[in-house]
């Protein structure tokens, strides 16, 4: 009798180290949305969604995303860039940008995102531009092409007001 109890305990080992090593190897294989222990995961690109609201962005106008982060030395760095490249986005329209980011961008060292508006004018008789800015969602591309939601906001009737001279900078902690 004691060498039965000895075989089912070494099997009932056996069996639940299998089925962990087995767990781990599927959790390890399977493709998807990043987790959180995936904070040393590299960011390769930004994919940037803006909804513009009841105010366009207009042409000679500029809105530059930019991602704050700290490299392997600690230091704070900035990647980013145009969102627009000075053309217009009428109201209610939605525009996605892909923005690639430099080598060392990683998920457990972001600090902020940013827009910075600039406003425009096309003629010397047009006033400054205003725009606003309805919803942003900033999708994070990783090393292995997964996505990880960084930032998700909209308001109503919009998130941000930009002016031609006040209000022209909208940021998020991550």
């Amino acid at each position: 009798m004691t060498g039965t109890r000895f075989l089912n305990g070494v099997s009932r080992r056996a069996l639940a180290t299998l089925g962990a090593a087995l767990a781990v190897t599927f959790l390890a294989l399977t493709p998807g949305t990043a987790s959180a222990g995936d904070g040393d995961r590299q960011i390769t690109k930004l994919r940037i969604t803006i909804l513009t609201a009841d105010d366009n962005l207009r042409q000679a106008s500029r809105a530059v995303a930019a991602l704050k982060y700290e490299n392997a030395y600690g230091e704070v760095l900035s990647a980013g860039g145009h969102l627009n490249n000075a053309a217009e986005w009428p109201n209610w329209s939605s525009r996605t940008v892909d923005i690639l980011m430099p080598t060392g961008v990683v998920l457990s060292r972001l600090h902020e995102f940013s827009i910075q508006f600039t406003s425009g004018q096309p003629d010397i008789f047009s006033t400054g531009d205003n725009w606003n800015m309805a919803s942003v969602l900033v999708v994070g591309i990783l090393d292995d092409e997964s996505e990880l939601v960084l930032v998700n906001q909209a308001n109503s009737p919009y998130l941000h007001r930009f002016k031609s001279d006040a209000f022209t900078r909208w940021a998020t902690p991550l």
